[in-house]
Formats: structure tokens, sequence, C-alpha cells
């Protein structure tokens, strides 16, 4: 559970890979595959903005939303009427680490985090997709569509709605 959430992280900011880049929106479509070859696919829309503020909406299989602002970590999940409350701190610079990304040539870059190596694919300035394998050796893949990039983002798309009557966990 700390991988996927310190790597919902990483998503969220991966998008100060390009300096110029302030705002990024897009679709996404995730797939996890297991060492069996047992493919799980997850789809929704992501919404990030600098200096450390993201949403990451899941439409399906499940619906599921995960916001990032600042130092909170908030995972609304309302087919269990159930969220998550964490406070992540500061202490992971994601825009530095990336910019500090590897080029392999003009359209792939790799970054190592938490000894996960990255694969990142772009064209031109925007990101194409991610790659990497997770901490049971499932390899996960995020490719993003209708990108749009430096468009102002009201800081209100990142606080989170939560519902009165769901349980609230604090980790």
């Amino acid at each position: 559970m700390k991988k996927t959430i310190a790597l919902s992280l990483l998503y969220a900011n991966l998008f100060g890979f390009a300096d110029n880049l302030n705002t990024f929106s897009a679709h996404f479509v995730q797939t996890v595959v297991d060492d069996k070859n047992t493919t799980i696919r997850y789809s929704g829309d992501i919404k990030a903005k600098r200096p450390n503020m993201a949403m990451w909406n899941y439409v399906e299989p499940i619906k599921k939303e995960i916001y990032i602002n600042n130092e909170d970590l908030i995972i609304i999940e309302p087919e269990i009427e159930q969220v998550i409350l964490k406070k992540v701190g500061n202490t992971i610079a994601f825009f530095e680490m990336l910019k500090h990304a590897k080029k392999i040539d003009n359209e792939h870059y790799t970054a190592d985090y938490e000894n996960m190596k990255l694969h990142i694919r772009i064209k031109g300035e925007k990101i194409l997709s991610i790659t990497y394998f997770d901490e049971l050796e499932n390899k996960v893949t995020i490719i993003f569509s209708d990108q749009v990039e430096n468009k102002d983002i009201d800081d209100k798309e990142f606080k989170a709605k939560i519902p009165a009557d769901f349980d609230v966990i604090y980790e």
C-alpha cells in the first residue's frame, strides 16, 4: 500500500518533468499485468498542478478518487463508503527527481524511484506513457490521452468533498 500511495504521488507530480509544464490534465488507462499474464485495466482522468496538487479520478472498473494537496493524501472509495486520510509530508522532491530523468532518446526517458525504474515515453513535450514494475513484480503501464497542458486549473479541483456518512481512516 505504501508504494501504491507513493507512486500515486509520483504520478501526480510527474508533470514537473518538463520545466515549462505548470498544469496537466488527461484521460488515462492503467493496465496491471501479473506474472501469469492476468491483466486488470483501470481508466479515469487526472488533473495536476504545480507545485504539488493532483486529483486522480478512477472511473472503471470501480470508482475511486485520489487527492493530493501538498502534504495531504485523501482516497475516497464510494463503493465501500470509506475515506483514507494520510499526511505524506514534503520529503520527496518529485519535480526535482524527474527533472533529472535520464534521456534515452527523443521519446524515452528513465527515472529511478524507490528501487524501481520508471520508463517514460514522451512525444514533444507530452507525456504519453509511464511503465514500471510494482512491489509485487506486476508490470504497470499508464497511457495518457487527450492531454491538456498549462490550462488554468482552479485549486478547488484538488479539494476532496468527503461525504459525512463515510467511514474515515487516519493513517
